[in-house]
């Protein structure tokens, strides 16, 4: 299938100037807001199915069936005066189930999204507080990227475990990872499928670190170059209770020249004309497992 992406451009500009975004600065000149420019690219899909079996391992995500006993509705995560109990008994699903899945020795869940791509109502969204992204839909990310660069998983971590806990994770032969549960909401995704890239077909070099500056910090991720050698894949009319769980970071890096995690994006092909915007909720989590059990 092929479907649509947006690329990072290679501009001459990055190589002396670091690729940045500006969020909560509306005094800024527009075009002092970014840098980053981008480009719209078609790239031909492999539905995963066909795969038979995907690995974080050996592909960067995996998919799975887990039918969530939780309201999956998005009034639930997107009003603001909603009803948080089911926000909260799905976040503890989530961490249960990952902790099994990857027999982790311990999962800390420091975000949530719930995102929404509707084109018939783009460019109609009044502005939004940045600082209360928790009470409306974000949009789909359509630009492939990885949430976070080596140096921004690190600070992620820095930022959310205490030193004595870092301490006790390199004693105890741990190793940290940021993974992601992603969920749609729909019975059935028909348009904006998450699309992932096999990691063994990513250079290194084709992923370029680029800030987040918010006001109170600065977050470090990847975007990514457009490479024709590269395989993308999607899960064709994925369903609510099949669920996406991918690593964006990881301390566990092999050195080599190919990239640790997937990059992804949400592609632009739709088969119902829009009749259902693709609804999803993502978990972001830091992952602590033994050494000695992944090898």
């Amino acid at each position: 299938m092929q479907d649509v992406l947006k690329f990072l451009c290679k501009l001459p500009l990055y190589e002396s100037v670091q690729p940045y975004d500006l969020y909560g600065y509306p005094e800024q000149q527009a075009e002092t807001q970014s840098n980053c420019q981008f480009e719209a690219k078609p790239v031909s899909t492999r539905d995963i199915r066909e795969l038979g079996n995907t690995t974080i391992e050996t592909h960067g995500f995996t998919y799975f069936h887990h039918e969530s006993k939780c309201d999956l509705n998005s009034k639930h995560f997107e009003e603001v005066k909603a009803d948080k109990t089911v926000v909260q008994e799905y976040l503890y699903e989530t961490i249960d189930m990952v902790r099994k899945k990857l027999d982790a020795v311990d999962v800390i869940c420091f975000d949530w999204r719930f995102r929404r791509r509707d084109p018939k109502v783009a460019g109609k969204i009044p502005p939004r507080d940045i600082n209360n992204i928790r009470s409306w839909a974000l949009p789909s990310g359509d630009v492939t990227h990885c949430d976070y660069s080596a140096v921004g998983g690190q600070d992620r971590l820095r930022m959310i475990l205490l030193p004595e806990e870092l301490e006790k994770m390199h004693t105890n032969n741990h190793f940290a990872s940021i993974y992601n549960v992603w969920r749609p909401l729909n019975k059935v995704v028909k348009n904006t499928p998450l699309l992932f890239c096999d990691k063994r077909t990513i250079q290194k070099t084709d992923l370029i670190e680029v800030d987040k500056v918010l006001q109170d910090k600065v977050e470090k991720s990847y975007f990514l170059f457009h490479r024709d050698y590269h395989k993308w894949y999607y899960l064709a009319n994925q369903r609510s209770d099949e669920v996406f769980l991918f690593p964006t970071w990881t301390s566990k890096s092999d050195g080599g020249e190919h990239a640790d995690c997937s990059p992804h994006g949400a592609g632009a092909s739709q088969t119902d004309q829009w009749k259902d915007p693709r609804e999803s909720v993502e978990v972001r989590m830091i992952v602590i497992q033994s050494n000695s059990h992944a090898e």
